[in-house]
């Protein structure tokens, strides 16, 4: 049974066992439409599974991005490998797959590059966000570089909107959201404060920019809510 995230933040966030424990609750009531992007991120992603591929999960956290992919996909020919820096992440993630002997769970810091090639599907959930802007497009590129021809590169990411107007409506919205699951007016306040500077997100069009730039020219939008959007690219 997932414990009930009543976290209230101090200072700057990180991803500590306290967030590890209250991870999947967390994610629920904070990620808008989070269950059907799930699901849709799966349904998409099958149809880039190849045999003798690698499929990449960069900032995995416990593991739930790829849940659906190895627990419904999970071919024996096909390697998975689950890539984070938080080790209380990675404690509760290779809890979830002990005895999947293709599923490899490895801290690794994903500003190195990534750590395997040939890879037919590349996951990025909720991640390159919390990752300094001056590194993105190294890691864009990498990602496009390990990629198999015809391989798939899914991008999950909190967005900006582009005027203030919208952005500022959206997030308000987004705020109404988490209160209306059950997130107090503290909580809230708190974790913006601590996830200021933490989390720097971008402009749709400035994640596709950062796909152009590496090499892909097929790039579409596959889900969008409120100040949430993925992206999806094909090499």
């Amino acid at each position: 049974m997932k414990e009930k995230d009543e976290i209230i933040a101090s200072s700057n966030w990180t991803f500590d066992e306290n967030v590890a424990r209250v991870f999947e609750d967390m994610l629920e009531r904070s990620i808008p439409d989070y269950d059907s992007m799930r699901l849709l991120l799966y349904r998409l992603a099958r149809n880039f599974i190849t045999h003798y591929s690698n499929v990449l999960d960069i900032g995995c956290s416990t593991g739930l991005s790829s849940e659906l992919l190895i627990k419904n996909f999970g071919i024996d020919n096909v390697d998975y490998h689950l890539i984070d820096v938080s080790e209380p992440m990675l404690e509760k993630c290779r809890k979830m797959y002990d005895g999947y002997r293709n599923v490899n769970v490895v801290n690794w810091d994903i500003t190195e590059g990534c750590p395997v090639c040939k890879c037919s599907v590349i996951i990025c959930c909720l991640t390159l966000q919390f990752i300094p802007i001056e590194y993105r497009q190294k890691i864009i590129s990498s990602i496009y570089d390990s990629l198999n021809k015809g391989g798939a590169f899914f991008l999950i990411e909190k967005v900006i909107a582009n005027s203030h107007i919208i952005d500022s409506t959206m997030t308000h919205e987004y705020y109404d959201m988490k209160r209306e699951n059950s997130y107090t007016e503290e909580q809230i306040e708190n974790k913006r404060k601590s996830l200021a500077g933490t989390l720097v997100p971008l402009t749709s069009k400035m994640n596709e920019s950062l796909l152009s730039v590496a090499g892909f020219t097929k790039i579409d939008t596959f889900w969008r809510y409120l100040n949430f959007c993925g992206i999806m690219a094909v090499k």
